[in-house]
C-alpha cells in the first residue's frame, strides 16, 4: 500500500490493489509521510468506499473527529465481532466513531434523545443490545463520558445494520419502527395495557420479530396466496371462537399491505391468531 493522505494518528488514505481506501490502525498516521510503502497487517481496519464521493465523505468525517474517537469504536468493533461471532461492514467503525462523538456533543449541550423503541430493540436484539451496553462502559472509561441508556439501544442497531453475517432485508431502523406498530395495534384491539417490562410483551416482540422476518423475506403477493395450502377447518374455528384476535390479525394483515405491501399468507394467519388469542387470555386471567 501507499499513503495517500494522513487523516490523523490513528487513519491514513492509502491505494490498495488500484483503489484508495481508508486505514485505521492506532498510531497509523504518527510520523507517516506521503508516497510512503506500508505493509497491509491483520490489526488494521480498512474501508473501501464505492466511489469518490463516498471515499470524499469519509476521509472529512474521520479529519473532524479527535483521534481517540476512532480508537474507542475499532475496540468496541473488535470486541462485538468476537462476542456477536461475527463480521461487520467496515464503514462502522466510521460510522460508530462520529456517532459516538455526536452523541457527546449532545450530552455536553444538554440535548435528550430519547430512543423510543428501547424495549423493543431490548428485546428483539438481546446480544447487540448487550454489546450496546457493553459501549456505554468502554465510553466512560475511556472518554470519562457517562451516555444515557438510549445510546446503547443507538448503537444495538448500528451493530444489526452493518452485520455481514445476518444481513437484514430492510433497515433495522425501519424493521424496529413496524414490529413497534405491530405490537400497538395488536394491544390497542385488545384493550390491554401496553406494559413493556411484563414477560408477556416481551414475549409477543419476539413472536412478531420472527413472523416479521418471514414476512419479509417471503414477500407473499395477493396472487400467490390463492394458491397456498392451509388448514381451512382450523381457520374457520379461529374466527368463530377467538373472533376478536381473528379481528385484530386482520387488522395487523391492513397494516402490512398497506404500509408494505405484504399480505399475511393464511397459514401465517392461523399462527398469528392463535398467538393474539395466548396472549389475551394470559393477560385477562
Amino acid at each position: 500500500m501507499i499513503i495517500q493522505n494522513v487523516l490523523n494518528n490513528n487513519a491514513v488514505v492509502a491505494r490498495h490493489q488500484q483503489r484508495e481506501v481508508i486505514v485505521v490502525e492506532r498510531g497509523i498516521g504518527f510520523r507517516a509521510k506521503k508516497d510512503a510503502k506500508m505493509a497491509l497487517r491483520d490489526s488494521m481496519k480498512v474501508y473501501v468506499p464505492e466511489d469518490q464521493a463516498k471515499l470524499k465523505i469519509a476521509t472529512a468525517t474521520i479529519a473532524s473527529l479527535p483521534s481517540a474517537y476512532l480508537d474507542l469504536a475499532a475496540g468496541i468493533i473488535q470486541e462485538a465481532e468476537k462476542r456477536l461471532q461475527t463480521t461487520f461492514n467496515s464503514y462502522l467503525l466510521i460510522e460508530l466513531a462520529d456517532h459516538v462523538h455526536f452523541a457527546v456533543q449532545r450530552l455536553h449541550e444538554k440535548i435528550v434523545l430519547h430512543n423510543k423503541l428501547l424495549w423493543e430493540i431490548q428485546v428483539a436484539y438481546t446480544q447487540e443490545y448487550e454489546m450496546g451496553e457493553w459501549a456505554l462502559h468502554q465510553i466512560a472509561a475511556q472518554l470519562h463520558e457517562q451516555l444515557p441508556e438510549d445510546e446503547a439501544g443507538f448503537i444495538a442497531l448500528k451493530f444489526v445494520s452493518n452485520d455481514l453475517n445476518h444481513q437484514q432485508t430492510v433497515n433495522s431502523l425501519a424493521f424496529t419502527q413496524t414490529l413497534a406498530s405491530l405490537t400497538k395495534i395488536i394491544f390497542y384491539n385488545l384493550g390491554l395495557d401496553m406494559n413493556v417490562k411484563t414477560p408477556d410483551y416481551q414475549r409477543l416482540v419476539i413472536h412478531l420479530k420472527f413472523f416479521l422476518q418471514r414476512m419479509y423475506a417471503a414477500a407473499p403477493s395477493p396472487l400467490s396466496l390463492k394458491m397456498e395450502n392451509y388448514d381451512y377447518v382450523l381457520l374457520k374455528h379461529l374466527q368463530q371462537d377467538y373472533a376478536r384476535a381473528y379481528h385484530c390479525m386482520e387488522d395487523v394483515d391492513r397494516f402490512m399491505q398497506q404500509k408494505l405491501a405484504i399480505a399475511i399468507p393464511k397459514n401465517e394467519q392461523i399462527y398469528l391468531t392463535m398467538h393474539i388469542a395466548r396472549l389475551a387470555k394470559s393477560l385477562a386471567e
